[in-house]
């Protein structure tokens, strides 16, 4: 078989199955053709910038990954800040409930009903009614301050239903 016929069956299978061996007896057979010197560096140059976009490739993940880790770390913060905050409020908010009562407790004999409607109280009733605690000395005057209290939130309930609606 002459040196013709090995390349000219070398060309008709791909190049993936060439042994190294022939791949580089081809390289250097042709290397010398200025034709096949050009189309060899072009060939170069595509891999370097394959590799090139690769690596961008990689870095950017590598960094998006990163960014995403980072993101998520901090919406963890926020949301462990969030609930701490809820407790502190939750807990504030009790004792407040707690001190009314035994205030409260002191000036008069308080119900379950009275302590139950106490431990209802939101944070902006609750402020409401700790500035009238001093006027609260008998039971009519823990009722009359809680039907206020009420009407309150019912207005503020219907001004803001009547707002969302503009």
């Amino acid at each position: 078989m002459g040196e013709m016929e090995k390349l000219e069956n070398l060309e008709k299978k791909p190049i993936e199955e060439w042994r190294i061996s022939e791949k580089i007896h081809y390289v250097i057979r042709f290397s010398q053709a200025e034709k096949k010197q050009k189309i060899i560096q072009k060939l170069i140059e595509k891999e370097e910038i394959v590799a090139m976009m690769e690596e961008k490739k990689r870095d950017y993940l590598r960094d998006t990954s990163l960014a995403i880790a980072r993101m998520r770390a901090k919406f963890d913060e926020l949301d462990e800040q969030r609930v701490y905050e809820k407790g502190i409020v939750k807990g504030q908010l009790e004792g407040q409930r707690t001190l009314i009562q035994l205030v409260l407790g002191q000036r008069m004999k308080l119900s379950e009903a009275d302590a139950k409607q106490i431990d209802s109280l939101e944070a902006e009733a609750l402020e409401d009614f700790i500035l009238q605690l001093d006027k609260i000395q008998t039971p009519g005057d823990l009722q009359r301050q809680m039907a206020a209290v009420n009407q309150k939130k019912q207005t503020d309930q219907m001004i803001s239903v009547l707002t969302a609606h503009d």
